[in-house]
């Protein structure tokens, strides 16, 4: 990814796109693959702890938690979190072998026939698109948001620049990587489930989805419409899973 300013992949009737922004790699990180015979595996890692690391923090988190999946017989929140429990300790081991302090956002979808299990942490997005409506969106783990639910007032002015300010993430604390959970029990054959990372999230945000083209648009002209506005508008990097 580091040489490619965009790139675009389609996998088992699912597509990921991706743009490295003003930034000298793409520090983000998709995996898509099955589990087993009737489960499928969606998740989208954002690197952090600089250019050196931040990749490597994003493979070793998507990797770590396909292995440890591959093994769970039952999935449910609890499981997910156990698991994404031992992947933030095996990080903080790495870490501290390569003296640093690397560590990555992730969002996931488990398909498990036709339920969506949807897990995330940190400032990554999970969305749930029906009838060319946002049926579910899920809430970033920023500092702006957790002000906003302890009733902290936040100047306009001042709120974003709280939006990038990352609450959880996985990077060996476990008290910070506390995953928020979903469940999709009522998915059609027109629906869209969309992971973004960060940087997609500054250009795709809600406003933009109800008031443009882009809910009522098919696959084509969405993945056209996102590379366009990411290579014109994209500063971090940015990147968006569609799943259907």
């Amino acid at each position: 990814m580091e040489d490619q300013q965009s790139m675009q992949l389609r996998k088992m009737n699912n597509w990921f796109i991706t743009n490295k922004g003003k930034r000298k790699s793409n520090q983000d990180v998709v995996l898509i693959e099955k589990l087993n015979e009737n489960i499928d595996l969606f998740l989208l890692a954002d690197g952090m702890g600089g250019y050196k690391h931040g990749e490597y923090a994003a493979k070793f988190v998507v990797s770590n938690t396909f292995k440890l999946l591959k093994n769970q017989n039952k999935i449910n929140r609890e499981s997910i979190q156990s698991i994404i429990n031992k992947v933030t300790e095996a990080l903080a081991l790495e870490n501290k072998k390569l003296e640093s302090k690397m560590g990555a956002t992730l969002a996931g979808v488990i398909r498990c026939n036709e339920v969506f299990h949807c897990f995330w942490v940190g400032d990554v997005k999970i969305w749930h698109l029906q009838n060319d409506k946002i049926k579910f969106e899920s809430t970033e783990h920023n500092l702006k948001n957790e002000l906003i639910d302890n009733k902290v007032f936040v100047e306009s002015k001042n709120a974003k620049k709280y939006d990038h300010v990352v609450t959880r993430s996985i990077h060996g604390n476990i008290e910070k990587a506390k995953i928020d959970y979903f469940k999709i029990t009522d998915f059609k054959n027109d629906d869209f489930i969309m992971i973004s990372s960060d940087g997609a999230n500054d250009i795709l945000d809600t406003h933009y989805l109800k008031t443009s083209s882009f809910l009522k648009s098919d696959i084509d002209w969405k993945l056209n419409e996102l590379d366009c506005k990411f290579k014109d508008q994209a500063k971090d990097n940015s990147s968006v899973l569609l799943i259907q």
